[in-house]
């Protein structure tokens, strides 16, 4: 029932962008007629199929064709049609005041409905152009704590990634220039909040490539980890997940690979950390999809019921949700990721409306919480208005 709502919703998108194309098209070349209509309208209608075919073919190589090149366009129609909508409403609006003031609304001219069409489409290549740059360049940005925060004596250095999302646009280079950024650091603690792919670990292609990559890892305790909503296999519609948690499955194979990665993984676990004050680690799966056939995750007291009270907690949790709530359970810092700071304007500004924190540092009632931007992509392979990001966090 949520595909086929999400599918029908898509459709309608679909039939709205063919008709505001032909409806520039008309206007730019009056003359034209079906030679020029007829096919424009029939490739875009072709190219918008491949997300919907991505969700609807099986995990497999077909399916992953469908994904990687409808993830790639809508990143094109999204800018291409949006600014178009937005053309079309402004003269929508305009047409309307000057019927009300007994002027006549006159139609754009061939003239400039052809500016029109030109600038739009140079606009969408160079924001794409761009923000795949953007997306691929990996950026390490610096954070500062007192080192009292998680009751240290010692200058400690963490390094926090998150969203990796290796799935069918990825390519391995990102993630090579991500391990550089991170052993650049010296870290003491390698913290991954989760999203190592993108809803089909298959999609990864090469899992042994990547795990190899990874296990390049430096830090002098290790790396830890835990799982987010988008590790388990389930179908995507231009990189939204379509199905509900009920139906999302956690790959067999993930274990093997964060082994092989070299990492720690906690899944609803704590774990001690002698050398730094007996630190406590508190891994939480994921909220929304906690994975292995658990339907609810454990509460943040069940999770912390054996932890000596006195001991500094730091929690990690992919998404930053209930933070209010943080210090009420005695956790001292919390790392999460999920939200990619809204990856794509105007992504950036929806989705500081709708979480408690998007990106950065903030103190919640004592707790102090690091939400990280992350390294890979979701849908589009862009990131406009954000950054791809290694957080290092200094305790001084």
């Amino acid at each position: 029932m949520r595909l086929a709502f999400f599918l029908l919703l898509y459709c309608a998108y679909a039939a709205a962008a063919l008709a505001l194309l032909v409806w520039l098209l008309s206007r730019a070349f009056p003359r034209a007629g079906r030679t020029v209509f007829v096919p424009a309208a029939a490739v875009t209608g072709v190219l918008n199929l491949l997300p919907p075919a991505g969700a609807l073919t099986p995990d497999g190589p077909l399916c992953w064709f469908f994904q990687k090149w409808g993830n790639i366009l809508i990143g094109y129609f999204l800018y291409f049609f949006g600014t178009l909508f937005l053309v079309w409403l402004v003269l929508l609006f305009v047409r309307l005041v000057r019927r009300r003031g007994r002027e006549s609304g006159r139609r754009p001219g061939q003239t400039a409905a052809r500016v029109v069409l030109a600038v739009l489409i140079v606009l969408t290549l160079a924001v794409n152009v761009c923000g795949s740059r953007t997306a691929q360049d990996v950026k390490v940005t610096h954070w500062e704590v007192p080192a009292e925060t998680l009751g240290q004596k010692e200058p400690l250095r963490i390094v926090l990634i998150a969203d990796l999302h290796i799935g069918v646009n990825s390519s391995p280079k990102l993630y090579e220039d991500m391990v550089g950024r991170i052993n650049e650091q010296n870290a003491d603690l390698v913290l991954v909040a989760g999203d190592i792919v993108t809803s089909s670990f298959n999609a990864m292609r090469e899992p042994e490539t990547y795990a190899a990559i990874l296990r390049g890892i430096r830090s002098r305790l290790g790396t830890y980890a835990v799982y987010g909503n988008h590790d388990v296999d389930e179908p995507l519609l231009g990189g939204f997940t379509v199905m509900g948690p009920e139906r999302a499955v956690r790959n067999p194979a993930f274990p093997a690979f964060f082994e092989a990665c070299g990492w720690t993984l906690l899944t609803d676990e704590t774990a001690v950390i002698p050398e730094l004050s007996g630190l406590v680690i508190a891994g939480r799966r994921d909220k929304m999809r906690p994975g292995d056939g658990v339907a609810v995750r454990a509460s943040l007291e069940e999770l912390l019921a054996g932890v000596d009270p006195a001991a500094p907690v730091l929690l990690l949790d992919h998404e930053p949700k209930g933070l209010d709530e943080l210090s009420r359970y005695g956790v001292d810092m919390a790392l999460s990721g999920h939200t990619h700071d809204g990856q794509m304007f105007p992504g950036n500004l929806i989705v500081r409306a709708f979480n408690q924190q998007t990106c950065g540092q903030k103190d919640w009632g004592g707790t102090q919480v690091f939400v990280t931007s992350g390294i890979g992509y979701y849908g589009p392979p862009l990131r406009l208005g954000t950054i791809s990001e290694v957080m290092v966090i200094d305790l001084r």
